[in-house]
């Protein structure tokens, strides 16, 4: 709740005409705070944005006092929500800092008419990524005992260099083998979720998989082989999570992937879900995993869940 507070405030003293193209106030934010972006398999540096020295950035925004007294506020305020065993009322949710701070706007003298409306349009770029965090922490919390594990990954990898360089692959009996498309196209599809069946010809890949293959996966194993140039290269050395296609597959998932792992899951059940079913398994794991792992309280991440999975009920098959 304090970083989304954090954020629109900060979002709110962005020079918006000071923006490069396909980013928005957020990413800007981000890349101040944290030095770059993540775009996807993509990390982009600072440096590479153009941002305009003479830009008006922090020149004027929401006031440090007004972001203080909203929390202060909500603080002592009593939300209209019960939970029979956890205190949910005692929560104070991202969403509801930013909807306080927003609907505040009208009453606060200090603001004009034209920073209420253009400060009110800002909020939606930073619901939408509070947003995309809490689901991102939910799937991961539900996938949990679910990632690909990190041989099965390996293996991948050395196929898909053999594959490429003709180095040569053994098995575990030390016997020389060829990389087995079968492998890694069940790879690709299945635990990267990038290809469908239609860029295959049987198991060998069409030009977009060996695109795929070449710039994602064998440019970042010669990277690597470059930077350790002095020492004898081996595909086995390479840490897999400095490949960005593979740190994904190790370390994310979306809902198609809890869909295919938990086929009788319904998140239209999960307010509520009747004992023994697979959606009342998966709450009580994921819930359990948010408290553990990801710093939620019990209450929090009733919550959090409650709120993703409304949002993707809608579009569940």
């Amino acid at each position: 709740a304090i970083e989304a507070a954090a954020l629109y405030a900060v979002v709110t003293r962005l020079d918006e005409e000071n923006l490069p193209n396909g980013l928005d106030l957020v990413d800007k934010a981000l890349i101040y705070d944290q030095g770059y972006l993540q775009e996807g398999d993509s990390r982009r540096e600072k440096a590479e944005f153009d941002f305009n020295d003479d830009g008006t950035d922090g020149d004027h925004g929401v006031p440090v006092t007004y972001t203080r007294d909203t929390l202060a506020e909500l603080l002592q305020t009593d939300r209209d929500r019960h939970h029979a065993d956890l205190p949910v009322e005692d929560i104070v949710m991202p969403r509801d800092v930013l909807n306080a701070m927003v609907e505040g706007l009208a009453d606060a003298p200090v603001f004009s008419s034209g920073e209420r409306s253009e400060f009110e349009n800002r909020v939606v770029p930073v619901k939408n990524y509070v947003y995309d965090q809490q689901e991102s922490d939910v799937i991961e919390a539900i996938m949990h005992d679910k990632r690909v594990d990190e041989e099965t990954v390996a293996e991948y990898v050395e196929h898909v260099y053999a594959w490429e360089t003709d180095e040569p692959l053994y098995n575990d009996r030390g016997e020389r083998v060829e990389p087995d498309p079968l492998k890694m196209k069940l790879f690709e599809v299945e635990h990267l979720g990038r290809f469908s069946e239609a860029e295959y010809e049987g198991n060998l890949p069409r030009e977009s998989v060996r695109n795929f293959r070449r710039e994602k996966v064998i440019t970042s194993l010669n990277r690597h082989a470059w930077e350790h140039r002095d020492a004898d290269f081996s595909v086995e050395d390479v840490d897999l999570t400095a490949i960005p296609v593979i740190k994904t597959v190790l370390e994310s998932h979306d809902w198609d992937d809890v869909e295919r792992t938990f086929e009788d899951f319904d998140p239209r059940q999960w307010d509520d879900p009747p004992s023994g079913t697979e959606t009342a398994t998966v709450k009580a794991d994921t819930i359990d995993t948010l408290v553990s792992l990801f710093g939620y309280s019990e209450a929090s991440a009733e919550l959090t869940s409650r709120h993703v999975m409304g949002q993707v009920s809608y579009r569940w098959d």
